[in-house]
C-alpha cells in the first residue's frame, strides 16, 4: 500500500520533471548563454512569486481538508484557496515585471518575464487539494499532463523558430488551462458564494502564519541564482545555473516524496511515531543518494546535457548535493514532525535564521569564489535550519509523555 501511494503521488510529478529535463539541453543549445541566464533568472523570480501566491495552502490546507467530513466543506476550503491565490497572482504580475526590469544582466526580458509568470502560475495548481483528498489521478490529469504537453509539444517549434519564449508561454497557458479545467469538473458555483473582496482580504490575513513559513523558506531557497548573478561573471553564472538545474530537478523528487507521506504520517489512529521515523529515514536516504549522484555525476551530466560551455564544476555540484541532503532532512523534520506537533513557530524561526545566515554567506562567498561560493553559502544556511529543527525534535522526544502513542499530533 505504501509503495503504491508513493508511486502515485511521487511518480507523477517526477514524470513531468523528466519532460522538463529533456527540454533543458535543447534550450541550452538553441538559445545559448543569454537565453539560458534570462530563463534562469525569470524562473527564480517566478518561484518566489509562486510561494507568495500559494499563501501556505500546501502546508496548512491538507490538515483542514482531511479533518472535514463533508464534501461541501472540503470544496469550500478549495474555493477559498483558489480565490485568495488568484488575487495574489494578479497582484504579483506587475511586481515581477518591475523586479526583472531592475535586474541587471537580463538580455531577453520577454523570455524572463514569461518564465516568471509560468513559474508563478504554479502557485494556483490544485495539486495540494488532490493530495489532501487522496486523488493522485487528478494531479496527473489537471497538473502533470498539461505541463508535459506544453514541454514536449513546444520542442518542434524551438527547433524550427529558435524562439525560446514559446516554451514559457506554452507552460503558462496550459498550466492555467489545467487549473481552470479542474475547477469546472470539481467545484460548484455555490462553493464560491459570499467570497467578496473584503472577505477574501480577511481570509488572506488569516493565512499569515502558514504563509509566513512557506515564504521565508521558499524565498530563501529561490534566491541563489539572483544572488550569484550580481557577484559572478556571465560564465560563472551559467555554470552555477547548470548545477542549480540538476539540484532543482532533485528537489522535485524531495517534494514528491514528502507530499506522498504527508497525509499518511498524520492519519488518525496510526502509530505516528513509527511513521515519522520512516519519513525521516526515507527522505534522508533520498538526500544521501542525491548528494552522491550530484557530486559524482553532476559535472559530467551537465556537460553532456548543456554543453561544455555551460557545464558545472565538481565543487559547485558537491555543495549543491550537500544542500539537497539537508533539504530532504528538513522536509521530514518540518512538515512531518514539527508542524503536526503544533511547533510551526520553530519551523518559521529556523527558516528565518537560515536566510539571515545563508544570504550574507552566499553574497560574500560568491564574490570571493564565484558559483562555488554561492553553492557553499546555500549549504551554510541549510545547516542552520537543520540544526534548529533537530534540536526542537530532540526536545519534543525528551518531553513526550509515556502514553503519547497514536492520537492527535503526538510524537
Amino acid at each position: 500500500m505504501m509503495i503504491k501511494r508513493i508511486a502515485a503521488f511521487a511518480g507523477l510529478p517526477l514524470l513531468a520533471s523528466l519532460a522538463s529535463f529533456v527540454l533543458l539541453p535543447i534550450i541550452a543549445r538553441v538559445g545559448g548563454t543569454p537565453a539560458w541566464n534570462s530563463l534562469a533568472v525569470g524562473q527564480a523570480v517566478g518561484a518566489i512569486a509562486a510561494i507568495v501566491i500559494g499563501l501556505g495552502w500546501p502546508l496548512t490546507g491538507p490538515a483542514q481538508v482531511a479533518s472535514a467530513s463533508l464534501e461541501s466543506v472540503r470544496r469550500r476550503h478549495y474555493a477559498v484557496s483558489f480565490v485568495t491565490r488568484t488575487l495574489m497572482f494578479v497582484c504579483t504580475v506587475p511586481l515581477m515585471a518591475l523586479a526583472l526590469t531592475l535586474t541587471s544582466g537580463i538580455s531577453q526580458f520577454r523570455v524572463a518575464f514569461l518564465m516568471a509568470c509560468a513559474q508563478a502560475a504554479a502557485g494556483l495548481t490544485p495539486a495540494w487539494y488532490c493530495i489532501a483528498t487522496g486523488h493522485a489521478g487528478r494531479i496527473a490529469k489537471y497538473d502533470v499532463v498539461p505541463r508535459m504537453l506544453a514541454t514536449l509539444g513546444v520542442i518542434p517549434l524551438l527547433f524550427s523558430t529558435g524562439e525560446i519564449y514559446l516554451y514559457p508561454l506554452a507552460l503558462l497557458l496550459l498550466g492555467l488551462a489545467g487549473t481552470l479545467w479542474f475547477n469546472k469538473d470539481h467545484t460548484e458555483r455555490s462553493d464560491f458564494k459570499g467570497l467578496t473582496f473584503p472577505v477574501i482580504l480577511r481570509e488572506i490575513w488569516g493565512l499569515r502564519a502558514g504563509s509566513g513559513i512557506t515564504m521565508a523558506a521558499g524565498a530563501y531557497a529561490s534566491t541563489p541564482v539572483l544572488v550569484v548573478q550580481f557577484a559572478a561573471s556571465a560564465a560563472g553564472l551559467a555554470a552555477f545555473v547548470s548545477a542549480e538545474k540538476l539540484y532543482r530537478i532533485g528537489q522535485l523528487a524531495t517534494a514528491a516524496l514528502g507530499n506522498s507521506l504527508q497525509g499518511w504520517v498524520s492519519e488518525y489512529g496510526a502509530d505516528h511515531s513509527a511513521r515519522r521515523r520512516f519519513s525521516l529515514l526515507a527522505l534522508s536516504g533520498l538526500g544521501a543518494s542525491g548528494w552522491l549522484i550530484l557530486a559524482v555525476l553532476g559535472p559530467w551530466a551537465s556537460s553532456l546535457l548543456f554543453g561544455p560551455a555551460l557545464a558545472a564544476d565538481f565543487w559547485t555540484c558537491f555543495w549543491f548535493g550537500l544542500s539537497f541532503l539537508l533539504v530532504c532532512v528538513t522536509t521530514s523534520t518540518g512538515a512531518h514532525w514539527l508542524v503536526p506537533a503544533k511547533r510551526m513557530r520553530v519551523v518559521f524561526v529556523s527558516t528565518i535564521v537560515g536566510a539571515v545566515v545563508g544570504l550574507p554567506a552566499m553574497i560574500f562567498l560568491s564574490t570571493v569564489m564565484g558559483g562555488q561560493g554561492g553553492a557553499l553559502g546555500l549549504v551554510i544556511g541549510e545547516v542552520a535550519v537543520t540544526a534548529i529543527q533537530a534540536r526542537a525534535i530532540l526536545q519534543l522526544l525528551r518531553d513526550r509523555k509515556p502514553d503519547d502513542k497514536v492520537e492527535g499530533a503526538s510524537l
